[in-house]
């Protein structure tokens, strides 16, 4: 059978399924079955549309414009100038529809290695898989994730494993003042929305989980290394379960009821609470190593809550005796601080009478303070942090300990009327004098040289509060009603 066009005969036959074109120039349209052959070729640059090939071969030279294909591609040649599209390249101009495929059999793979390769898990993700397990993907956020398939907050780098590179890292949020946690109810806390801590970035506020509060202690805020959970505990030394494995950012104090927030003991806190003065964080810090039993004073430095210590001492680590801690005996001229390591101690040695210079003087005090990596307070200073404090009176008797009374809007335990403190300010006139009561260590040239006393002591009377100063002893004096609070510059940081 043949169709004959223009008088020439059999243009185009077919024979028992097979279709014959006889020099055909132009367009054929329509479906082909069976097998499809050109006798003479396709000659000019005709255009070929076929709704199906339902062949098992066609031959064709030219070019062959296909909007999908399907199949395995084995007797596919000759395409794109090359032999075999299995092992040549093929050049496609439209779209490629691959399977999804999984973490143990991507979609696209190098040849012998059919669990290598990349995947797409879900829409608008593209992950990578190595060896049957999952490496790094691309999330619908465009957050690269690397180690993890799951976003923490909107970070467009997140990286878990056994090194972070951005451990450490810290970000506060644009114009932000006070630490990065905030007290959201008397016991509890939250990060900051749009901060970084320690490599993790915190896109909304977080609650950290609260750990069983005492009063008068120091809590540590732990952060767990893979997730970033925020958990407090009282121990600075092991993590707690939440964080385990994980490091300290932040800590806080916790009280009991009864400061006051106005002047004069005014206003008293009728709870336990966390102080939230005594916040820290690796942002916003105390600048001495030791940041514990401290509080921020209005942002502009820090000063210890409690009196020094007679067993207060410097170490390396939190196991240390620290400078501000509840229930310690009251370092003065009777119960001597401890020597620091840094000027000859061990830990057990303590400062004695010396040519002249008591065991509490502002001599040696001041050398414990600064093995704290601390300093006296200026005069200006101590009115700050003993506001609300007790005035124009004191205690009565020596209180021999550390306690919870006679506190400051800030939480300064035994602020006024205990014992009187060091300050930093020294007066000296010289004209002819000098003092040789420096523990044989030098000679001061002055006629009478002084340091200032802080505060009041148990002993003051109505001479006692937060704008007592004393300029009557010598650098050299203790008593069993002296003693020392230590304070240091703030630090912010990231």
């Amino acid at each position: 059978m043949g169709i004959q066009i223009n008088g020439n005969t059999d243009i185009i036959s077919a024979t028992d399924g097979s279709l014959t074109i006889q020099g055909a120039s132009g367009n054929l349209t329509g479906n082909l079955t069976g097998t499809a052959t050109t006798a003479q070729g396709l000659t000019g640059t005709p255009n070929i549309t076929v709704g199906t090939i339902g062949a098992t071969s066609l031959n064709a030279s030219g070019v062959v414009t296909a909007t999908s294909f399907s199949g395995s591609g084995a007797n596919l040649t000759g395409i794109a100038a090359t032999t075999d599209v299995r092992t040549n390249s093929l050049v496609v101009s439209g779209i490629t529809t691959v399977a999804a495929g999984t973490t143990a059999a991507p979609s696209i793979t190098p040849t012998g290695d059919t669990d290598t390769g990349i995947f797409f898990p879900s829409d608008d993700t593209i992950a990578f898989g190595e060896g049957g397990s999952e490496s790094a993907r691309i999330d619908s956020s465009g957050r690269l994730l690397l180690g993890t398939s799951t976003a923490n907050g909107s970070a467009l780098l997140q990286i878990n494993g056994g090194y972070n590179i951005l451990k450490g890292f810290n970000r506060r949020p644009p114009l932000h003042r006070g630490p990065l946690f905030t007290k959201t109810t008397a016991t509890t806390l939250s990060v900051v929305a749009d901060c970084s801590l320690n490599g993790f970035f915190y896109s909304s506020a977080t609650a950290v989980t609260m750990g069983t509060h005492t009063n008068n202690t120091d809590m540590a805020i732990w952060q767990h290394p893979t997730s970033g959970a925020l958990v407090s505990d009282a121990s600075f030394t092991t993590a707690p379960a939440g964080a385990t494995g994980g490091s300290i950012v932040a800590g806080y104090h916790y009280i009991p009821s009864g400061r006051p927030t106005a002047v004069n003991s005014g206003s008293p806190t009728a709870s336990a609470e966390i102080l939230e003065y005594s916040i820290w964080d690796l942002t916003w810090r105390p600048e001495c190593p030791d940041p514990r039993g401290m509080a921020n004073i209005d942002g502009r430095f820090w000063c210890d809550l409690y009196l020094c210590g007679s067993t207060s001492f410097a170490g390396t680590t939190f196991s240390a005796v620290q400078s501000s801690k509840i229930g310690l005996t009251i370092a003065d001229n009777s119960s001597p601080p401890l020597i620091p390591s840094f000027y000859g101690g061990n830990g057990s040695t303590v400062y004695t009478l010396t040519s002249g210079n008591n065991p509490g003087s502002w001599y040696n005090f001041f050398e414990v303070a600064h093995s704290f990596g601390k300093r006296f307070m200026f005069s200006w200073e101590f009115q700050a942090a003993a506001f609300g404090a007790p005035e124009a009176g004191s205690r009565g008797s020596d209180p021999g300990t550390v306690q919870w009374e006679r506190v400051s809007k800030w939480g300064l335990a035994q602020a006024t009327g205990t014992l009187v403190v060091w300050g930093i300010e020294r007066v000296g006139i010289y004209t002819s004098g000098s003092n040789t009561n420096t523990g044989g260590r030098g000679r001061e040239f002055a006629d009478a040289p002084r340091a200032v006393f802080l505060g009041g002591a148990w002993n003051s009377g109505a001479d006692s509060g937060s704008r007592c100063v004393f300029w009557s002893a010598e650098p050299s004096s203790g008593g069993n009603n002296i003693s020392a609070r230590f304070a240091c510059d703030h630090l912010i940081c990231g």
